[in-house]
C-alpha cells in the first residue's frame, strides 16, 4: 500500500472511529432521559448490541411489555442499544 492509499484509510478510520463516538454519546443522553429511571446501564454490559436492538424495538412496537410507552427512531434506538453494550462507558 502507498503512502496516498494509507493517508485516505487513516482518514476513513479516523471518521468511523469519530462517529462511533457521537453515536455512544447520543445513546448516553437518551438512556439517561429516558431509561436510567429504572435501568442501570452496566447490567447490559456485553449483551449483542442486536440482541438490545431487537429488545428495545420490540418495546417501541408495542410488542414487548414495558413501564412506559417508548417514542424512539430506528436511529436512536441503535445508539442507545450500542450504549448499553458498552456498558454505559
Amino acid at each position: 500500500m502507498n503512502i496516498k492509499h494509507l493517508g485516505f484509510a487513516a482518514g476513513i478510520a479516523a471518521g468511523l472511529i469519530g462517529w462511533s463516538g457521537a453515536a455512544l454519546a447520543d445513546g448516553k443522553a437518551t438512556f439517561e432521559g429516558i431509561c436510567a429511571e429504572c435501568h442501570d446501564a452496566a447490567d447490559f454490559e456485553g449483551e449483542a448490541v442486536t440482541d438490545l436492538q431487537a429488545t428495545i424495538s420490540e418495546i417501541v412496537n408495542g410488542e414487548l411489555k414495558h413501564k412506559k410507552k417508548l417514542t424512539l427512531s430506528d436511529a436512536e434506538v441503535a445508539e442507545i442499544a450500542s450504549f448499553l453494550a458498552a456498558g454505559g462507558k
